[in-house]
C-alpha cells in the first residue's frame, strides 16, 4: 500500500589504602573491582570463617552461596495463546514461487493487463532516472563552473585581487539556486509521473481480480480511502498491553462493490499504533468488509488464522480482557462465549484449508451484527507496486484466487 539522552559519569574519588607493616604482605588489589561494587548474582560470597587471623585466605575455603534474586518479569507480553502457527508433523510450507524468467530479467505475460502495468513501470522508471541524470549532470555543472570562474581570472589577471573569490562566490549562488530550482520542478514531474503509474497499476489489478466473479457496481479508485472509523470499528487492532490506539491509518485504492447481491467492501490499508519505544505497525494488507446476517452479543466474535514470525496478530491476543474459547495449531477464537455457536462446522472446515504463506501472512476475522471485518495481512509483493524489477503477476493471480474464496465464505454467513 506502502517512522535519544547522555549520561555523565561523576568522577570517583579512590579511598587510600591504609599503610602495612614492612612485616606484612601488602594486599594486592583485585581487578576490576570498584568501591562499592555489589557481588554480582550466583557469584560465591567468602564467609567469614574461610580467612585467617591476618585477613587472608589459603584456597580452597569453604564458602557461602549467595541466594538467587528471582528477577521480576514483564508480562506485557504474554498471550493467553501461541500467536504464531504450528505444523504438524512432515508439513511443508506451501511457498509462492516467483514467475520464471528469461535470460534478461524479463516475465511473459499472459494478460494484456499485465502487459500495460509493465509498459507503464518502465514508462516512469525512465522518467526518474532521466530526472536524476539531469540533477548530477547541473550539479558537477555547477561545480566546474565555480571552479573555473575562480581558476581562470585568477591565474590570467595581473592583479586579481579578490574579484576570482568574488565570481566563484556568485557563480557558486547560481548553481545552489539553480539546482533548488531544478529540485522543485522535477519533484513535481516524478509525483504526476508516480500519480498516473500508480492509477494504471491498481485500475488494471483491480480488472484482473474481478474478472469472472459475479461482482457489479463497483465504485471507486486508488485515490480513495476508508475512514479512520472504519478501519477501528472492527475492533482488531485496538489498545492492549503492546500498543495504544492506532493513531496512524493510510489507505488506498478503497472500493465498493456487490458480490452477488452481498455489500462488500476492499481496500489496501497499512496501520500504525505508538509505543513506549515509537511507533509499531499494526497491519499492511487487504482491509475487506462483506454484509452478514447474523446477531453478535455483545463481546463480539474474533477469529485469527496464525501465521509465522513476521505476521501481525491482532490486539485481542494481548489484551488482558479477552478470553480465548478455543486454540488450535492453525487459528484460535475470542470473544463473548454465546457467540462461538455463530462458527458452524462448514465455516471451520472453510477456514481450515486457509494458508498462511510468504504472501497472505495472516488473517484476522472479526463478526459484527450485520458485517464481517477481514484483515488480510499481505507481504510487499503484492502490497508494493514494483518500480526497478519487472511486475510479477503471480501474486495477484494467488491474491485473487484468496479473495474469491473469502467471497464465496461470506456469503455464508
Amino acid at each position: 500500500m506502502e517512522e535519544e539522552i547522555k549520561n555523565e559519569n561523576p568522577e570517583t574519588e579512590e579511598e587510600a589504602a591504609p599503610v602495612a607493616s614492612s612485616e606484612e604482605p601488602i594486599e594486592e588489589p583485585k581487578e576490576d573491582t570498584e568501591i562499592g561494587e555489589a557481588p554480582v548474582d550466583n557469584q560465591p560470597v567468602l564467609s567469614d570463617d574461610a580467612f585467617d587471623e591476618d585477613g587472608f585466605t589459603d584456597a580452597p575455603k569453604p564458602v557461602v552461596e549467595q541466594p538467587k534474586i528471582e528477577e521480576k518479569k514483564d508480562d506485557s507480553d504474554e498471550v493467553a495463546v501461541n500467536p504464531h502457527k504450528v505444523k504438524e508433523e512432515d508439513e511443508k510450507d506451501e511457498l509462492v514461487k516467483p514467475s520464471e524468467r528469461d535470460a534478461n530479467g524479463n516475465i511473459a505475460y499472459s494478460d494484456e493487463r499485465f502487459k500495460t502495468i509493465e509498459k507503464a513501470r518502465k514508462k516512469h522508471l525512465k522518467l526518474v532516472k532521466r530526472l536524476s541524470y539531469i540533477k548530477v549532470a547541473i550539479t558537477l555543472g555547477g561545480l566546474a563552473l565555480v571552479l573555473c570562474g575562480w581558476l581562470i581570472p585568477a591565474n590570467t589577471m595581473e592583479e586579481p585581487g579578490r574579484i576570482p573569490v568574488y565570481i566563484g562566490l556568485a557563480l557558486a549562488i547560481l548553481t545552489v539556486v539553480g539546482i533548488c530550482v531544478y529540485g522543485i520542478l522535477s519533484k513535481k514531474k516524478q509525483v504526476a509521473s508516480t500519480e498516473e503509474y500508480l492509477s494504471s497499476y491498481f485500475k488494471e489489478c483491480d480488472d484482473f481480480i474481478f474478472e469472472g466473479l459475479p461482482i457489479s457496481d463497483v465504485q471507486g479508485g486508488m485515490k480513495d480511502k476508508i475512514t479512520d472509523e472504519e478501519f477501528n470499528a472492527s475492533e482488531l487492532y485496538g489498545p492492549c498491553s503492546k500498543h495504544d490506539e492506532v493513531s496512524n491509518i493510510g489507505s488506498r485504492d478503497s472500493l465498493t462493490f456487490d458480490y452477488d447481491g452481498m455489500k462488500c467492501g476492499l481496500a489496501d490499508v497499512g496501520a500504525e499504533a505508538r509505543t513506549p519505544k515509537g511507533f509499531l505497525t499494526v497491519f499492511i494488507g487487504k482491509y475487506l468488509r462483506t454484509e452478514n446476517h447474523l446477531q453478535v452479543d455483545e463481546g463480539g466474535l474474533y477469529v485469527y488464522i496464525k501465521g509465522g514470525p513476521r505476521s501481525t496478530p491482532p490486539s485481542f491476543l494481548f489484551n488482558k480482557d479477552m478470553l480465548p474459547l478455543e486454540d488450535t495449531k492453525k487459528y484460535c477464537v475470542f470473544g463473548e462465549k454465546s457467540n462461538k455457536k455463530l462458527l458452524t462446522k462448514e465455516f471451520r472446515q472453510a477456514i481450515k484449508s486457509i494458508h498462511t504463506d510468504n504472501l497472505l501472512i495472516d488473517l484476522a476475522i472479526s463478526f459484527k451484527s450485520g458485517k464481517t471485518y477481514w484483515a488480510l495481512g499481505y507481504e510487499d509483493t503484492l502490497m508494493v507496486a514494483p518500480v526497478d524489477k519487472p511486475f510479477d503477476p503471480i501474486y495477484l493471480t494467488k491474491f485473487k484466487e484468496q479473495l474469491h474464496s473469502i467471497l464465496e465464505l461470506a456469503k455464508t454467513l
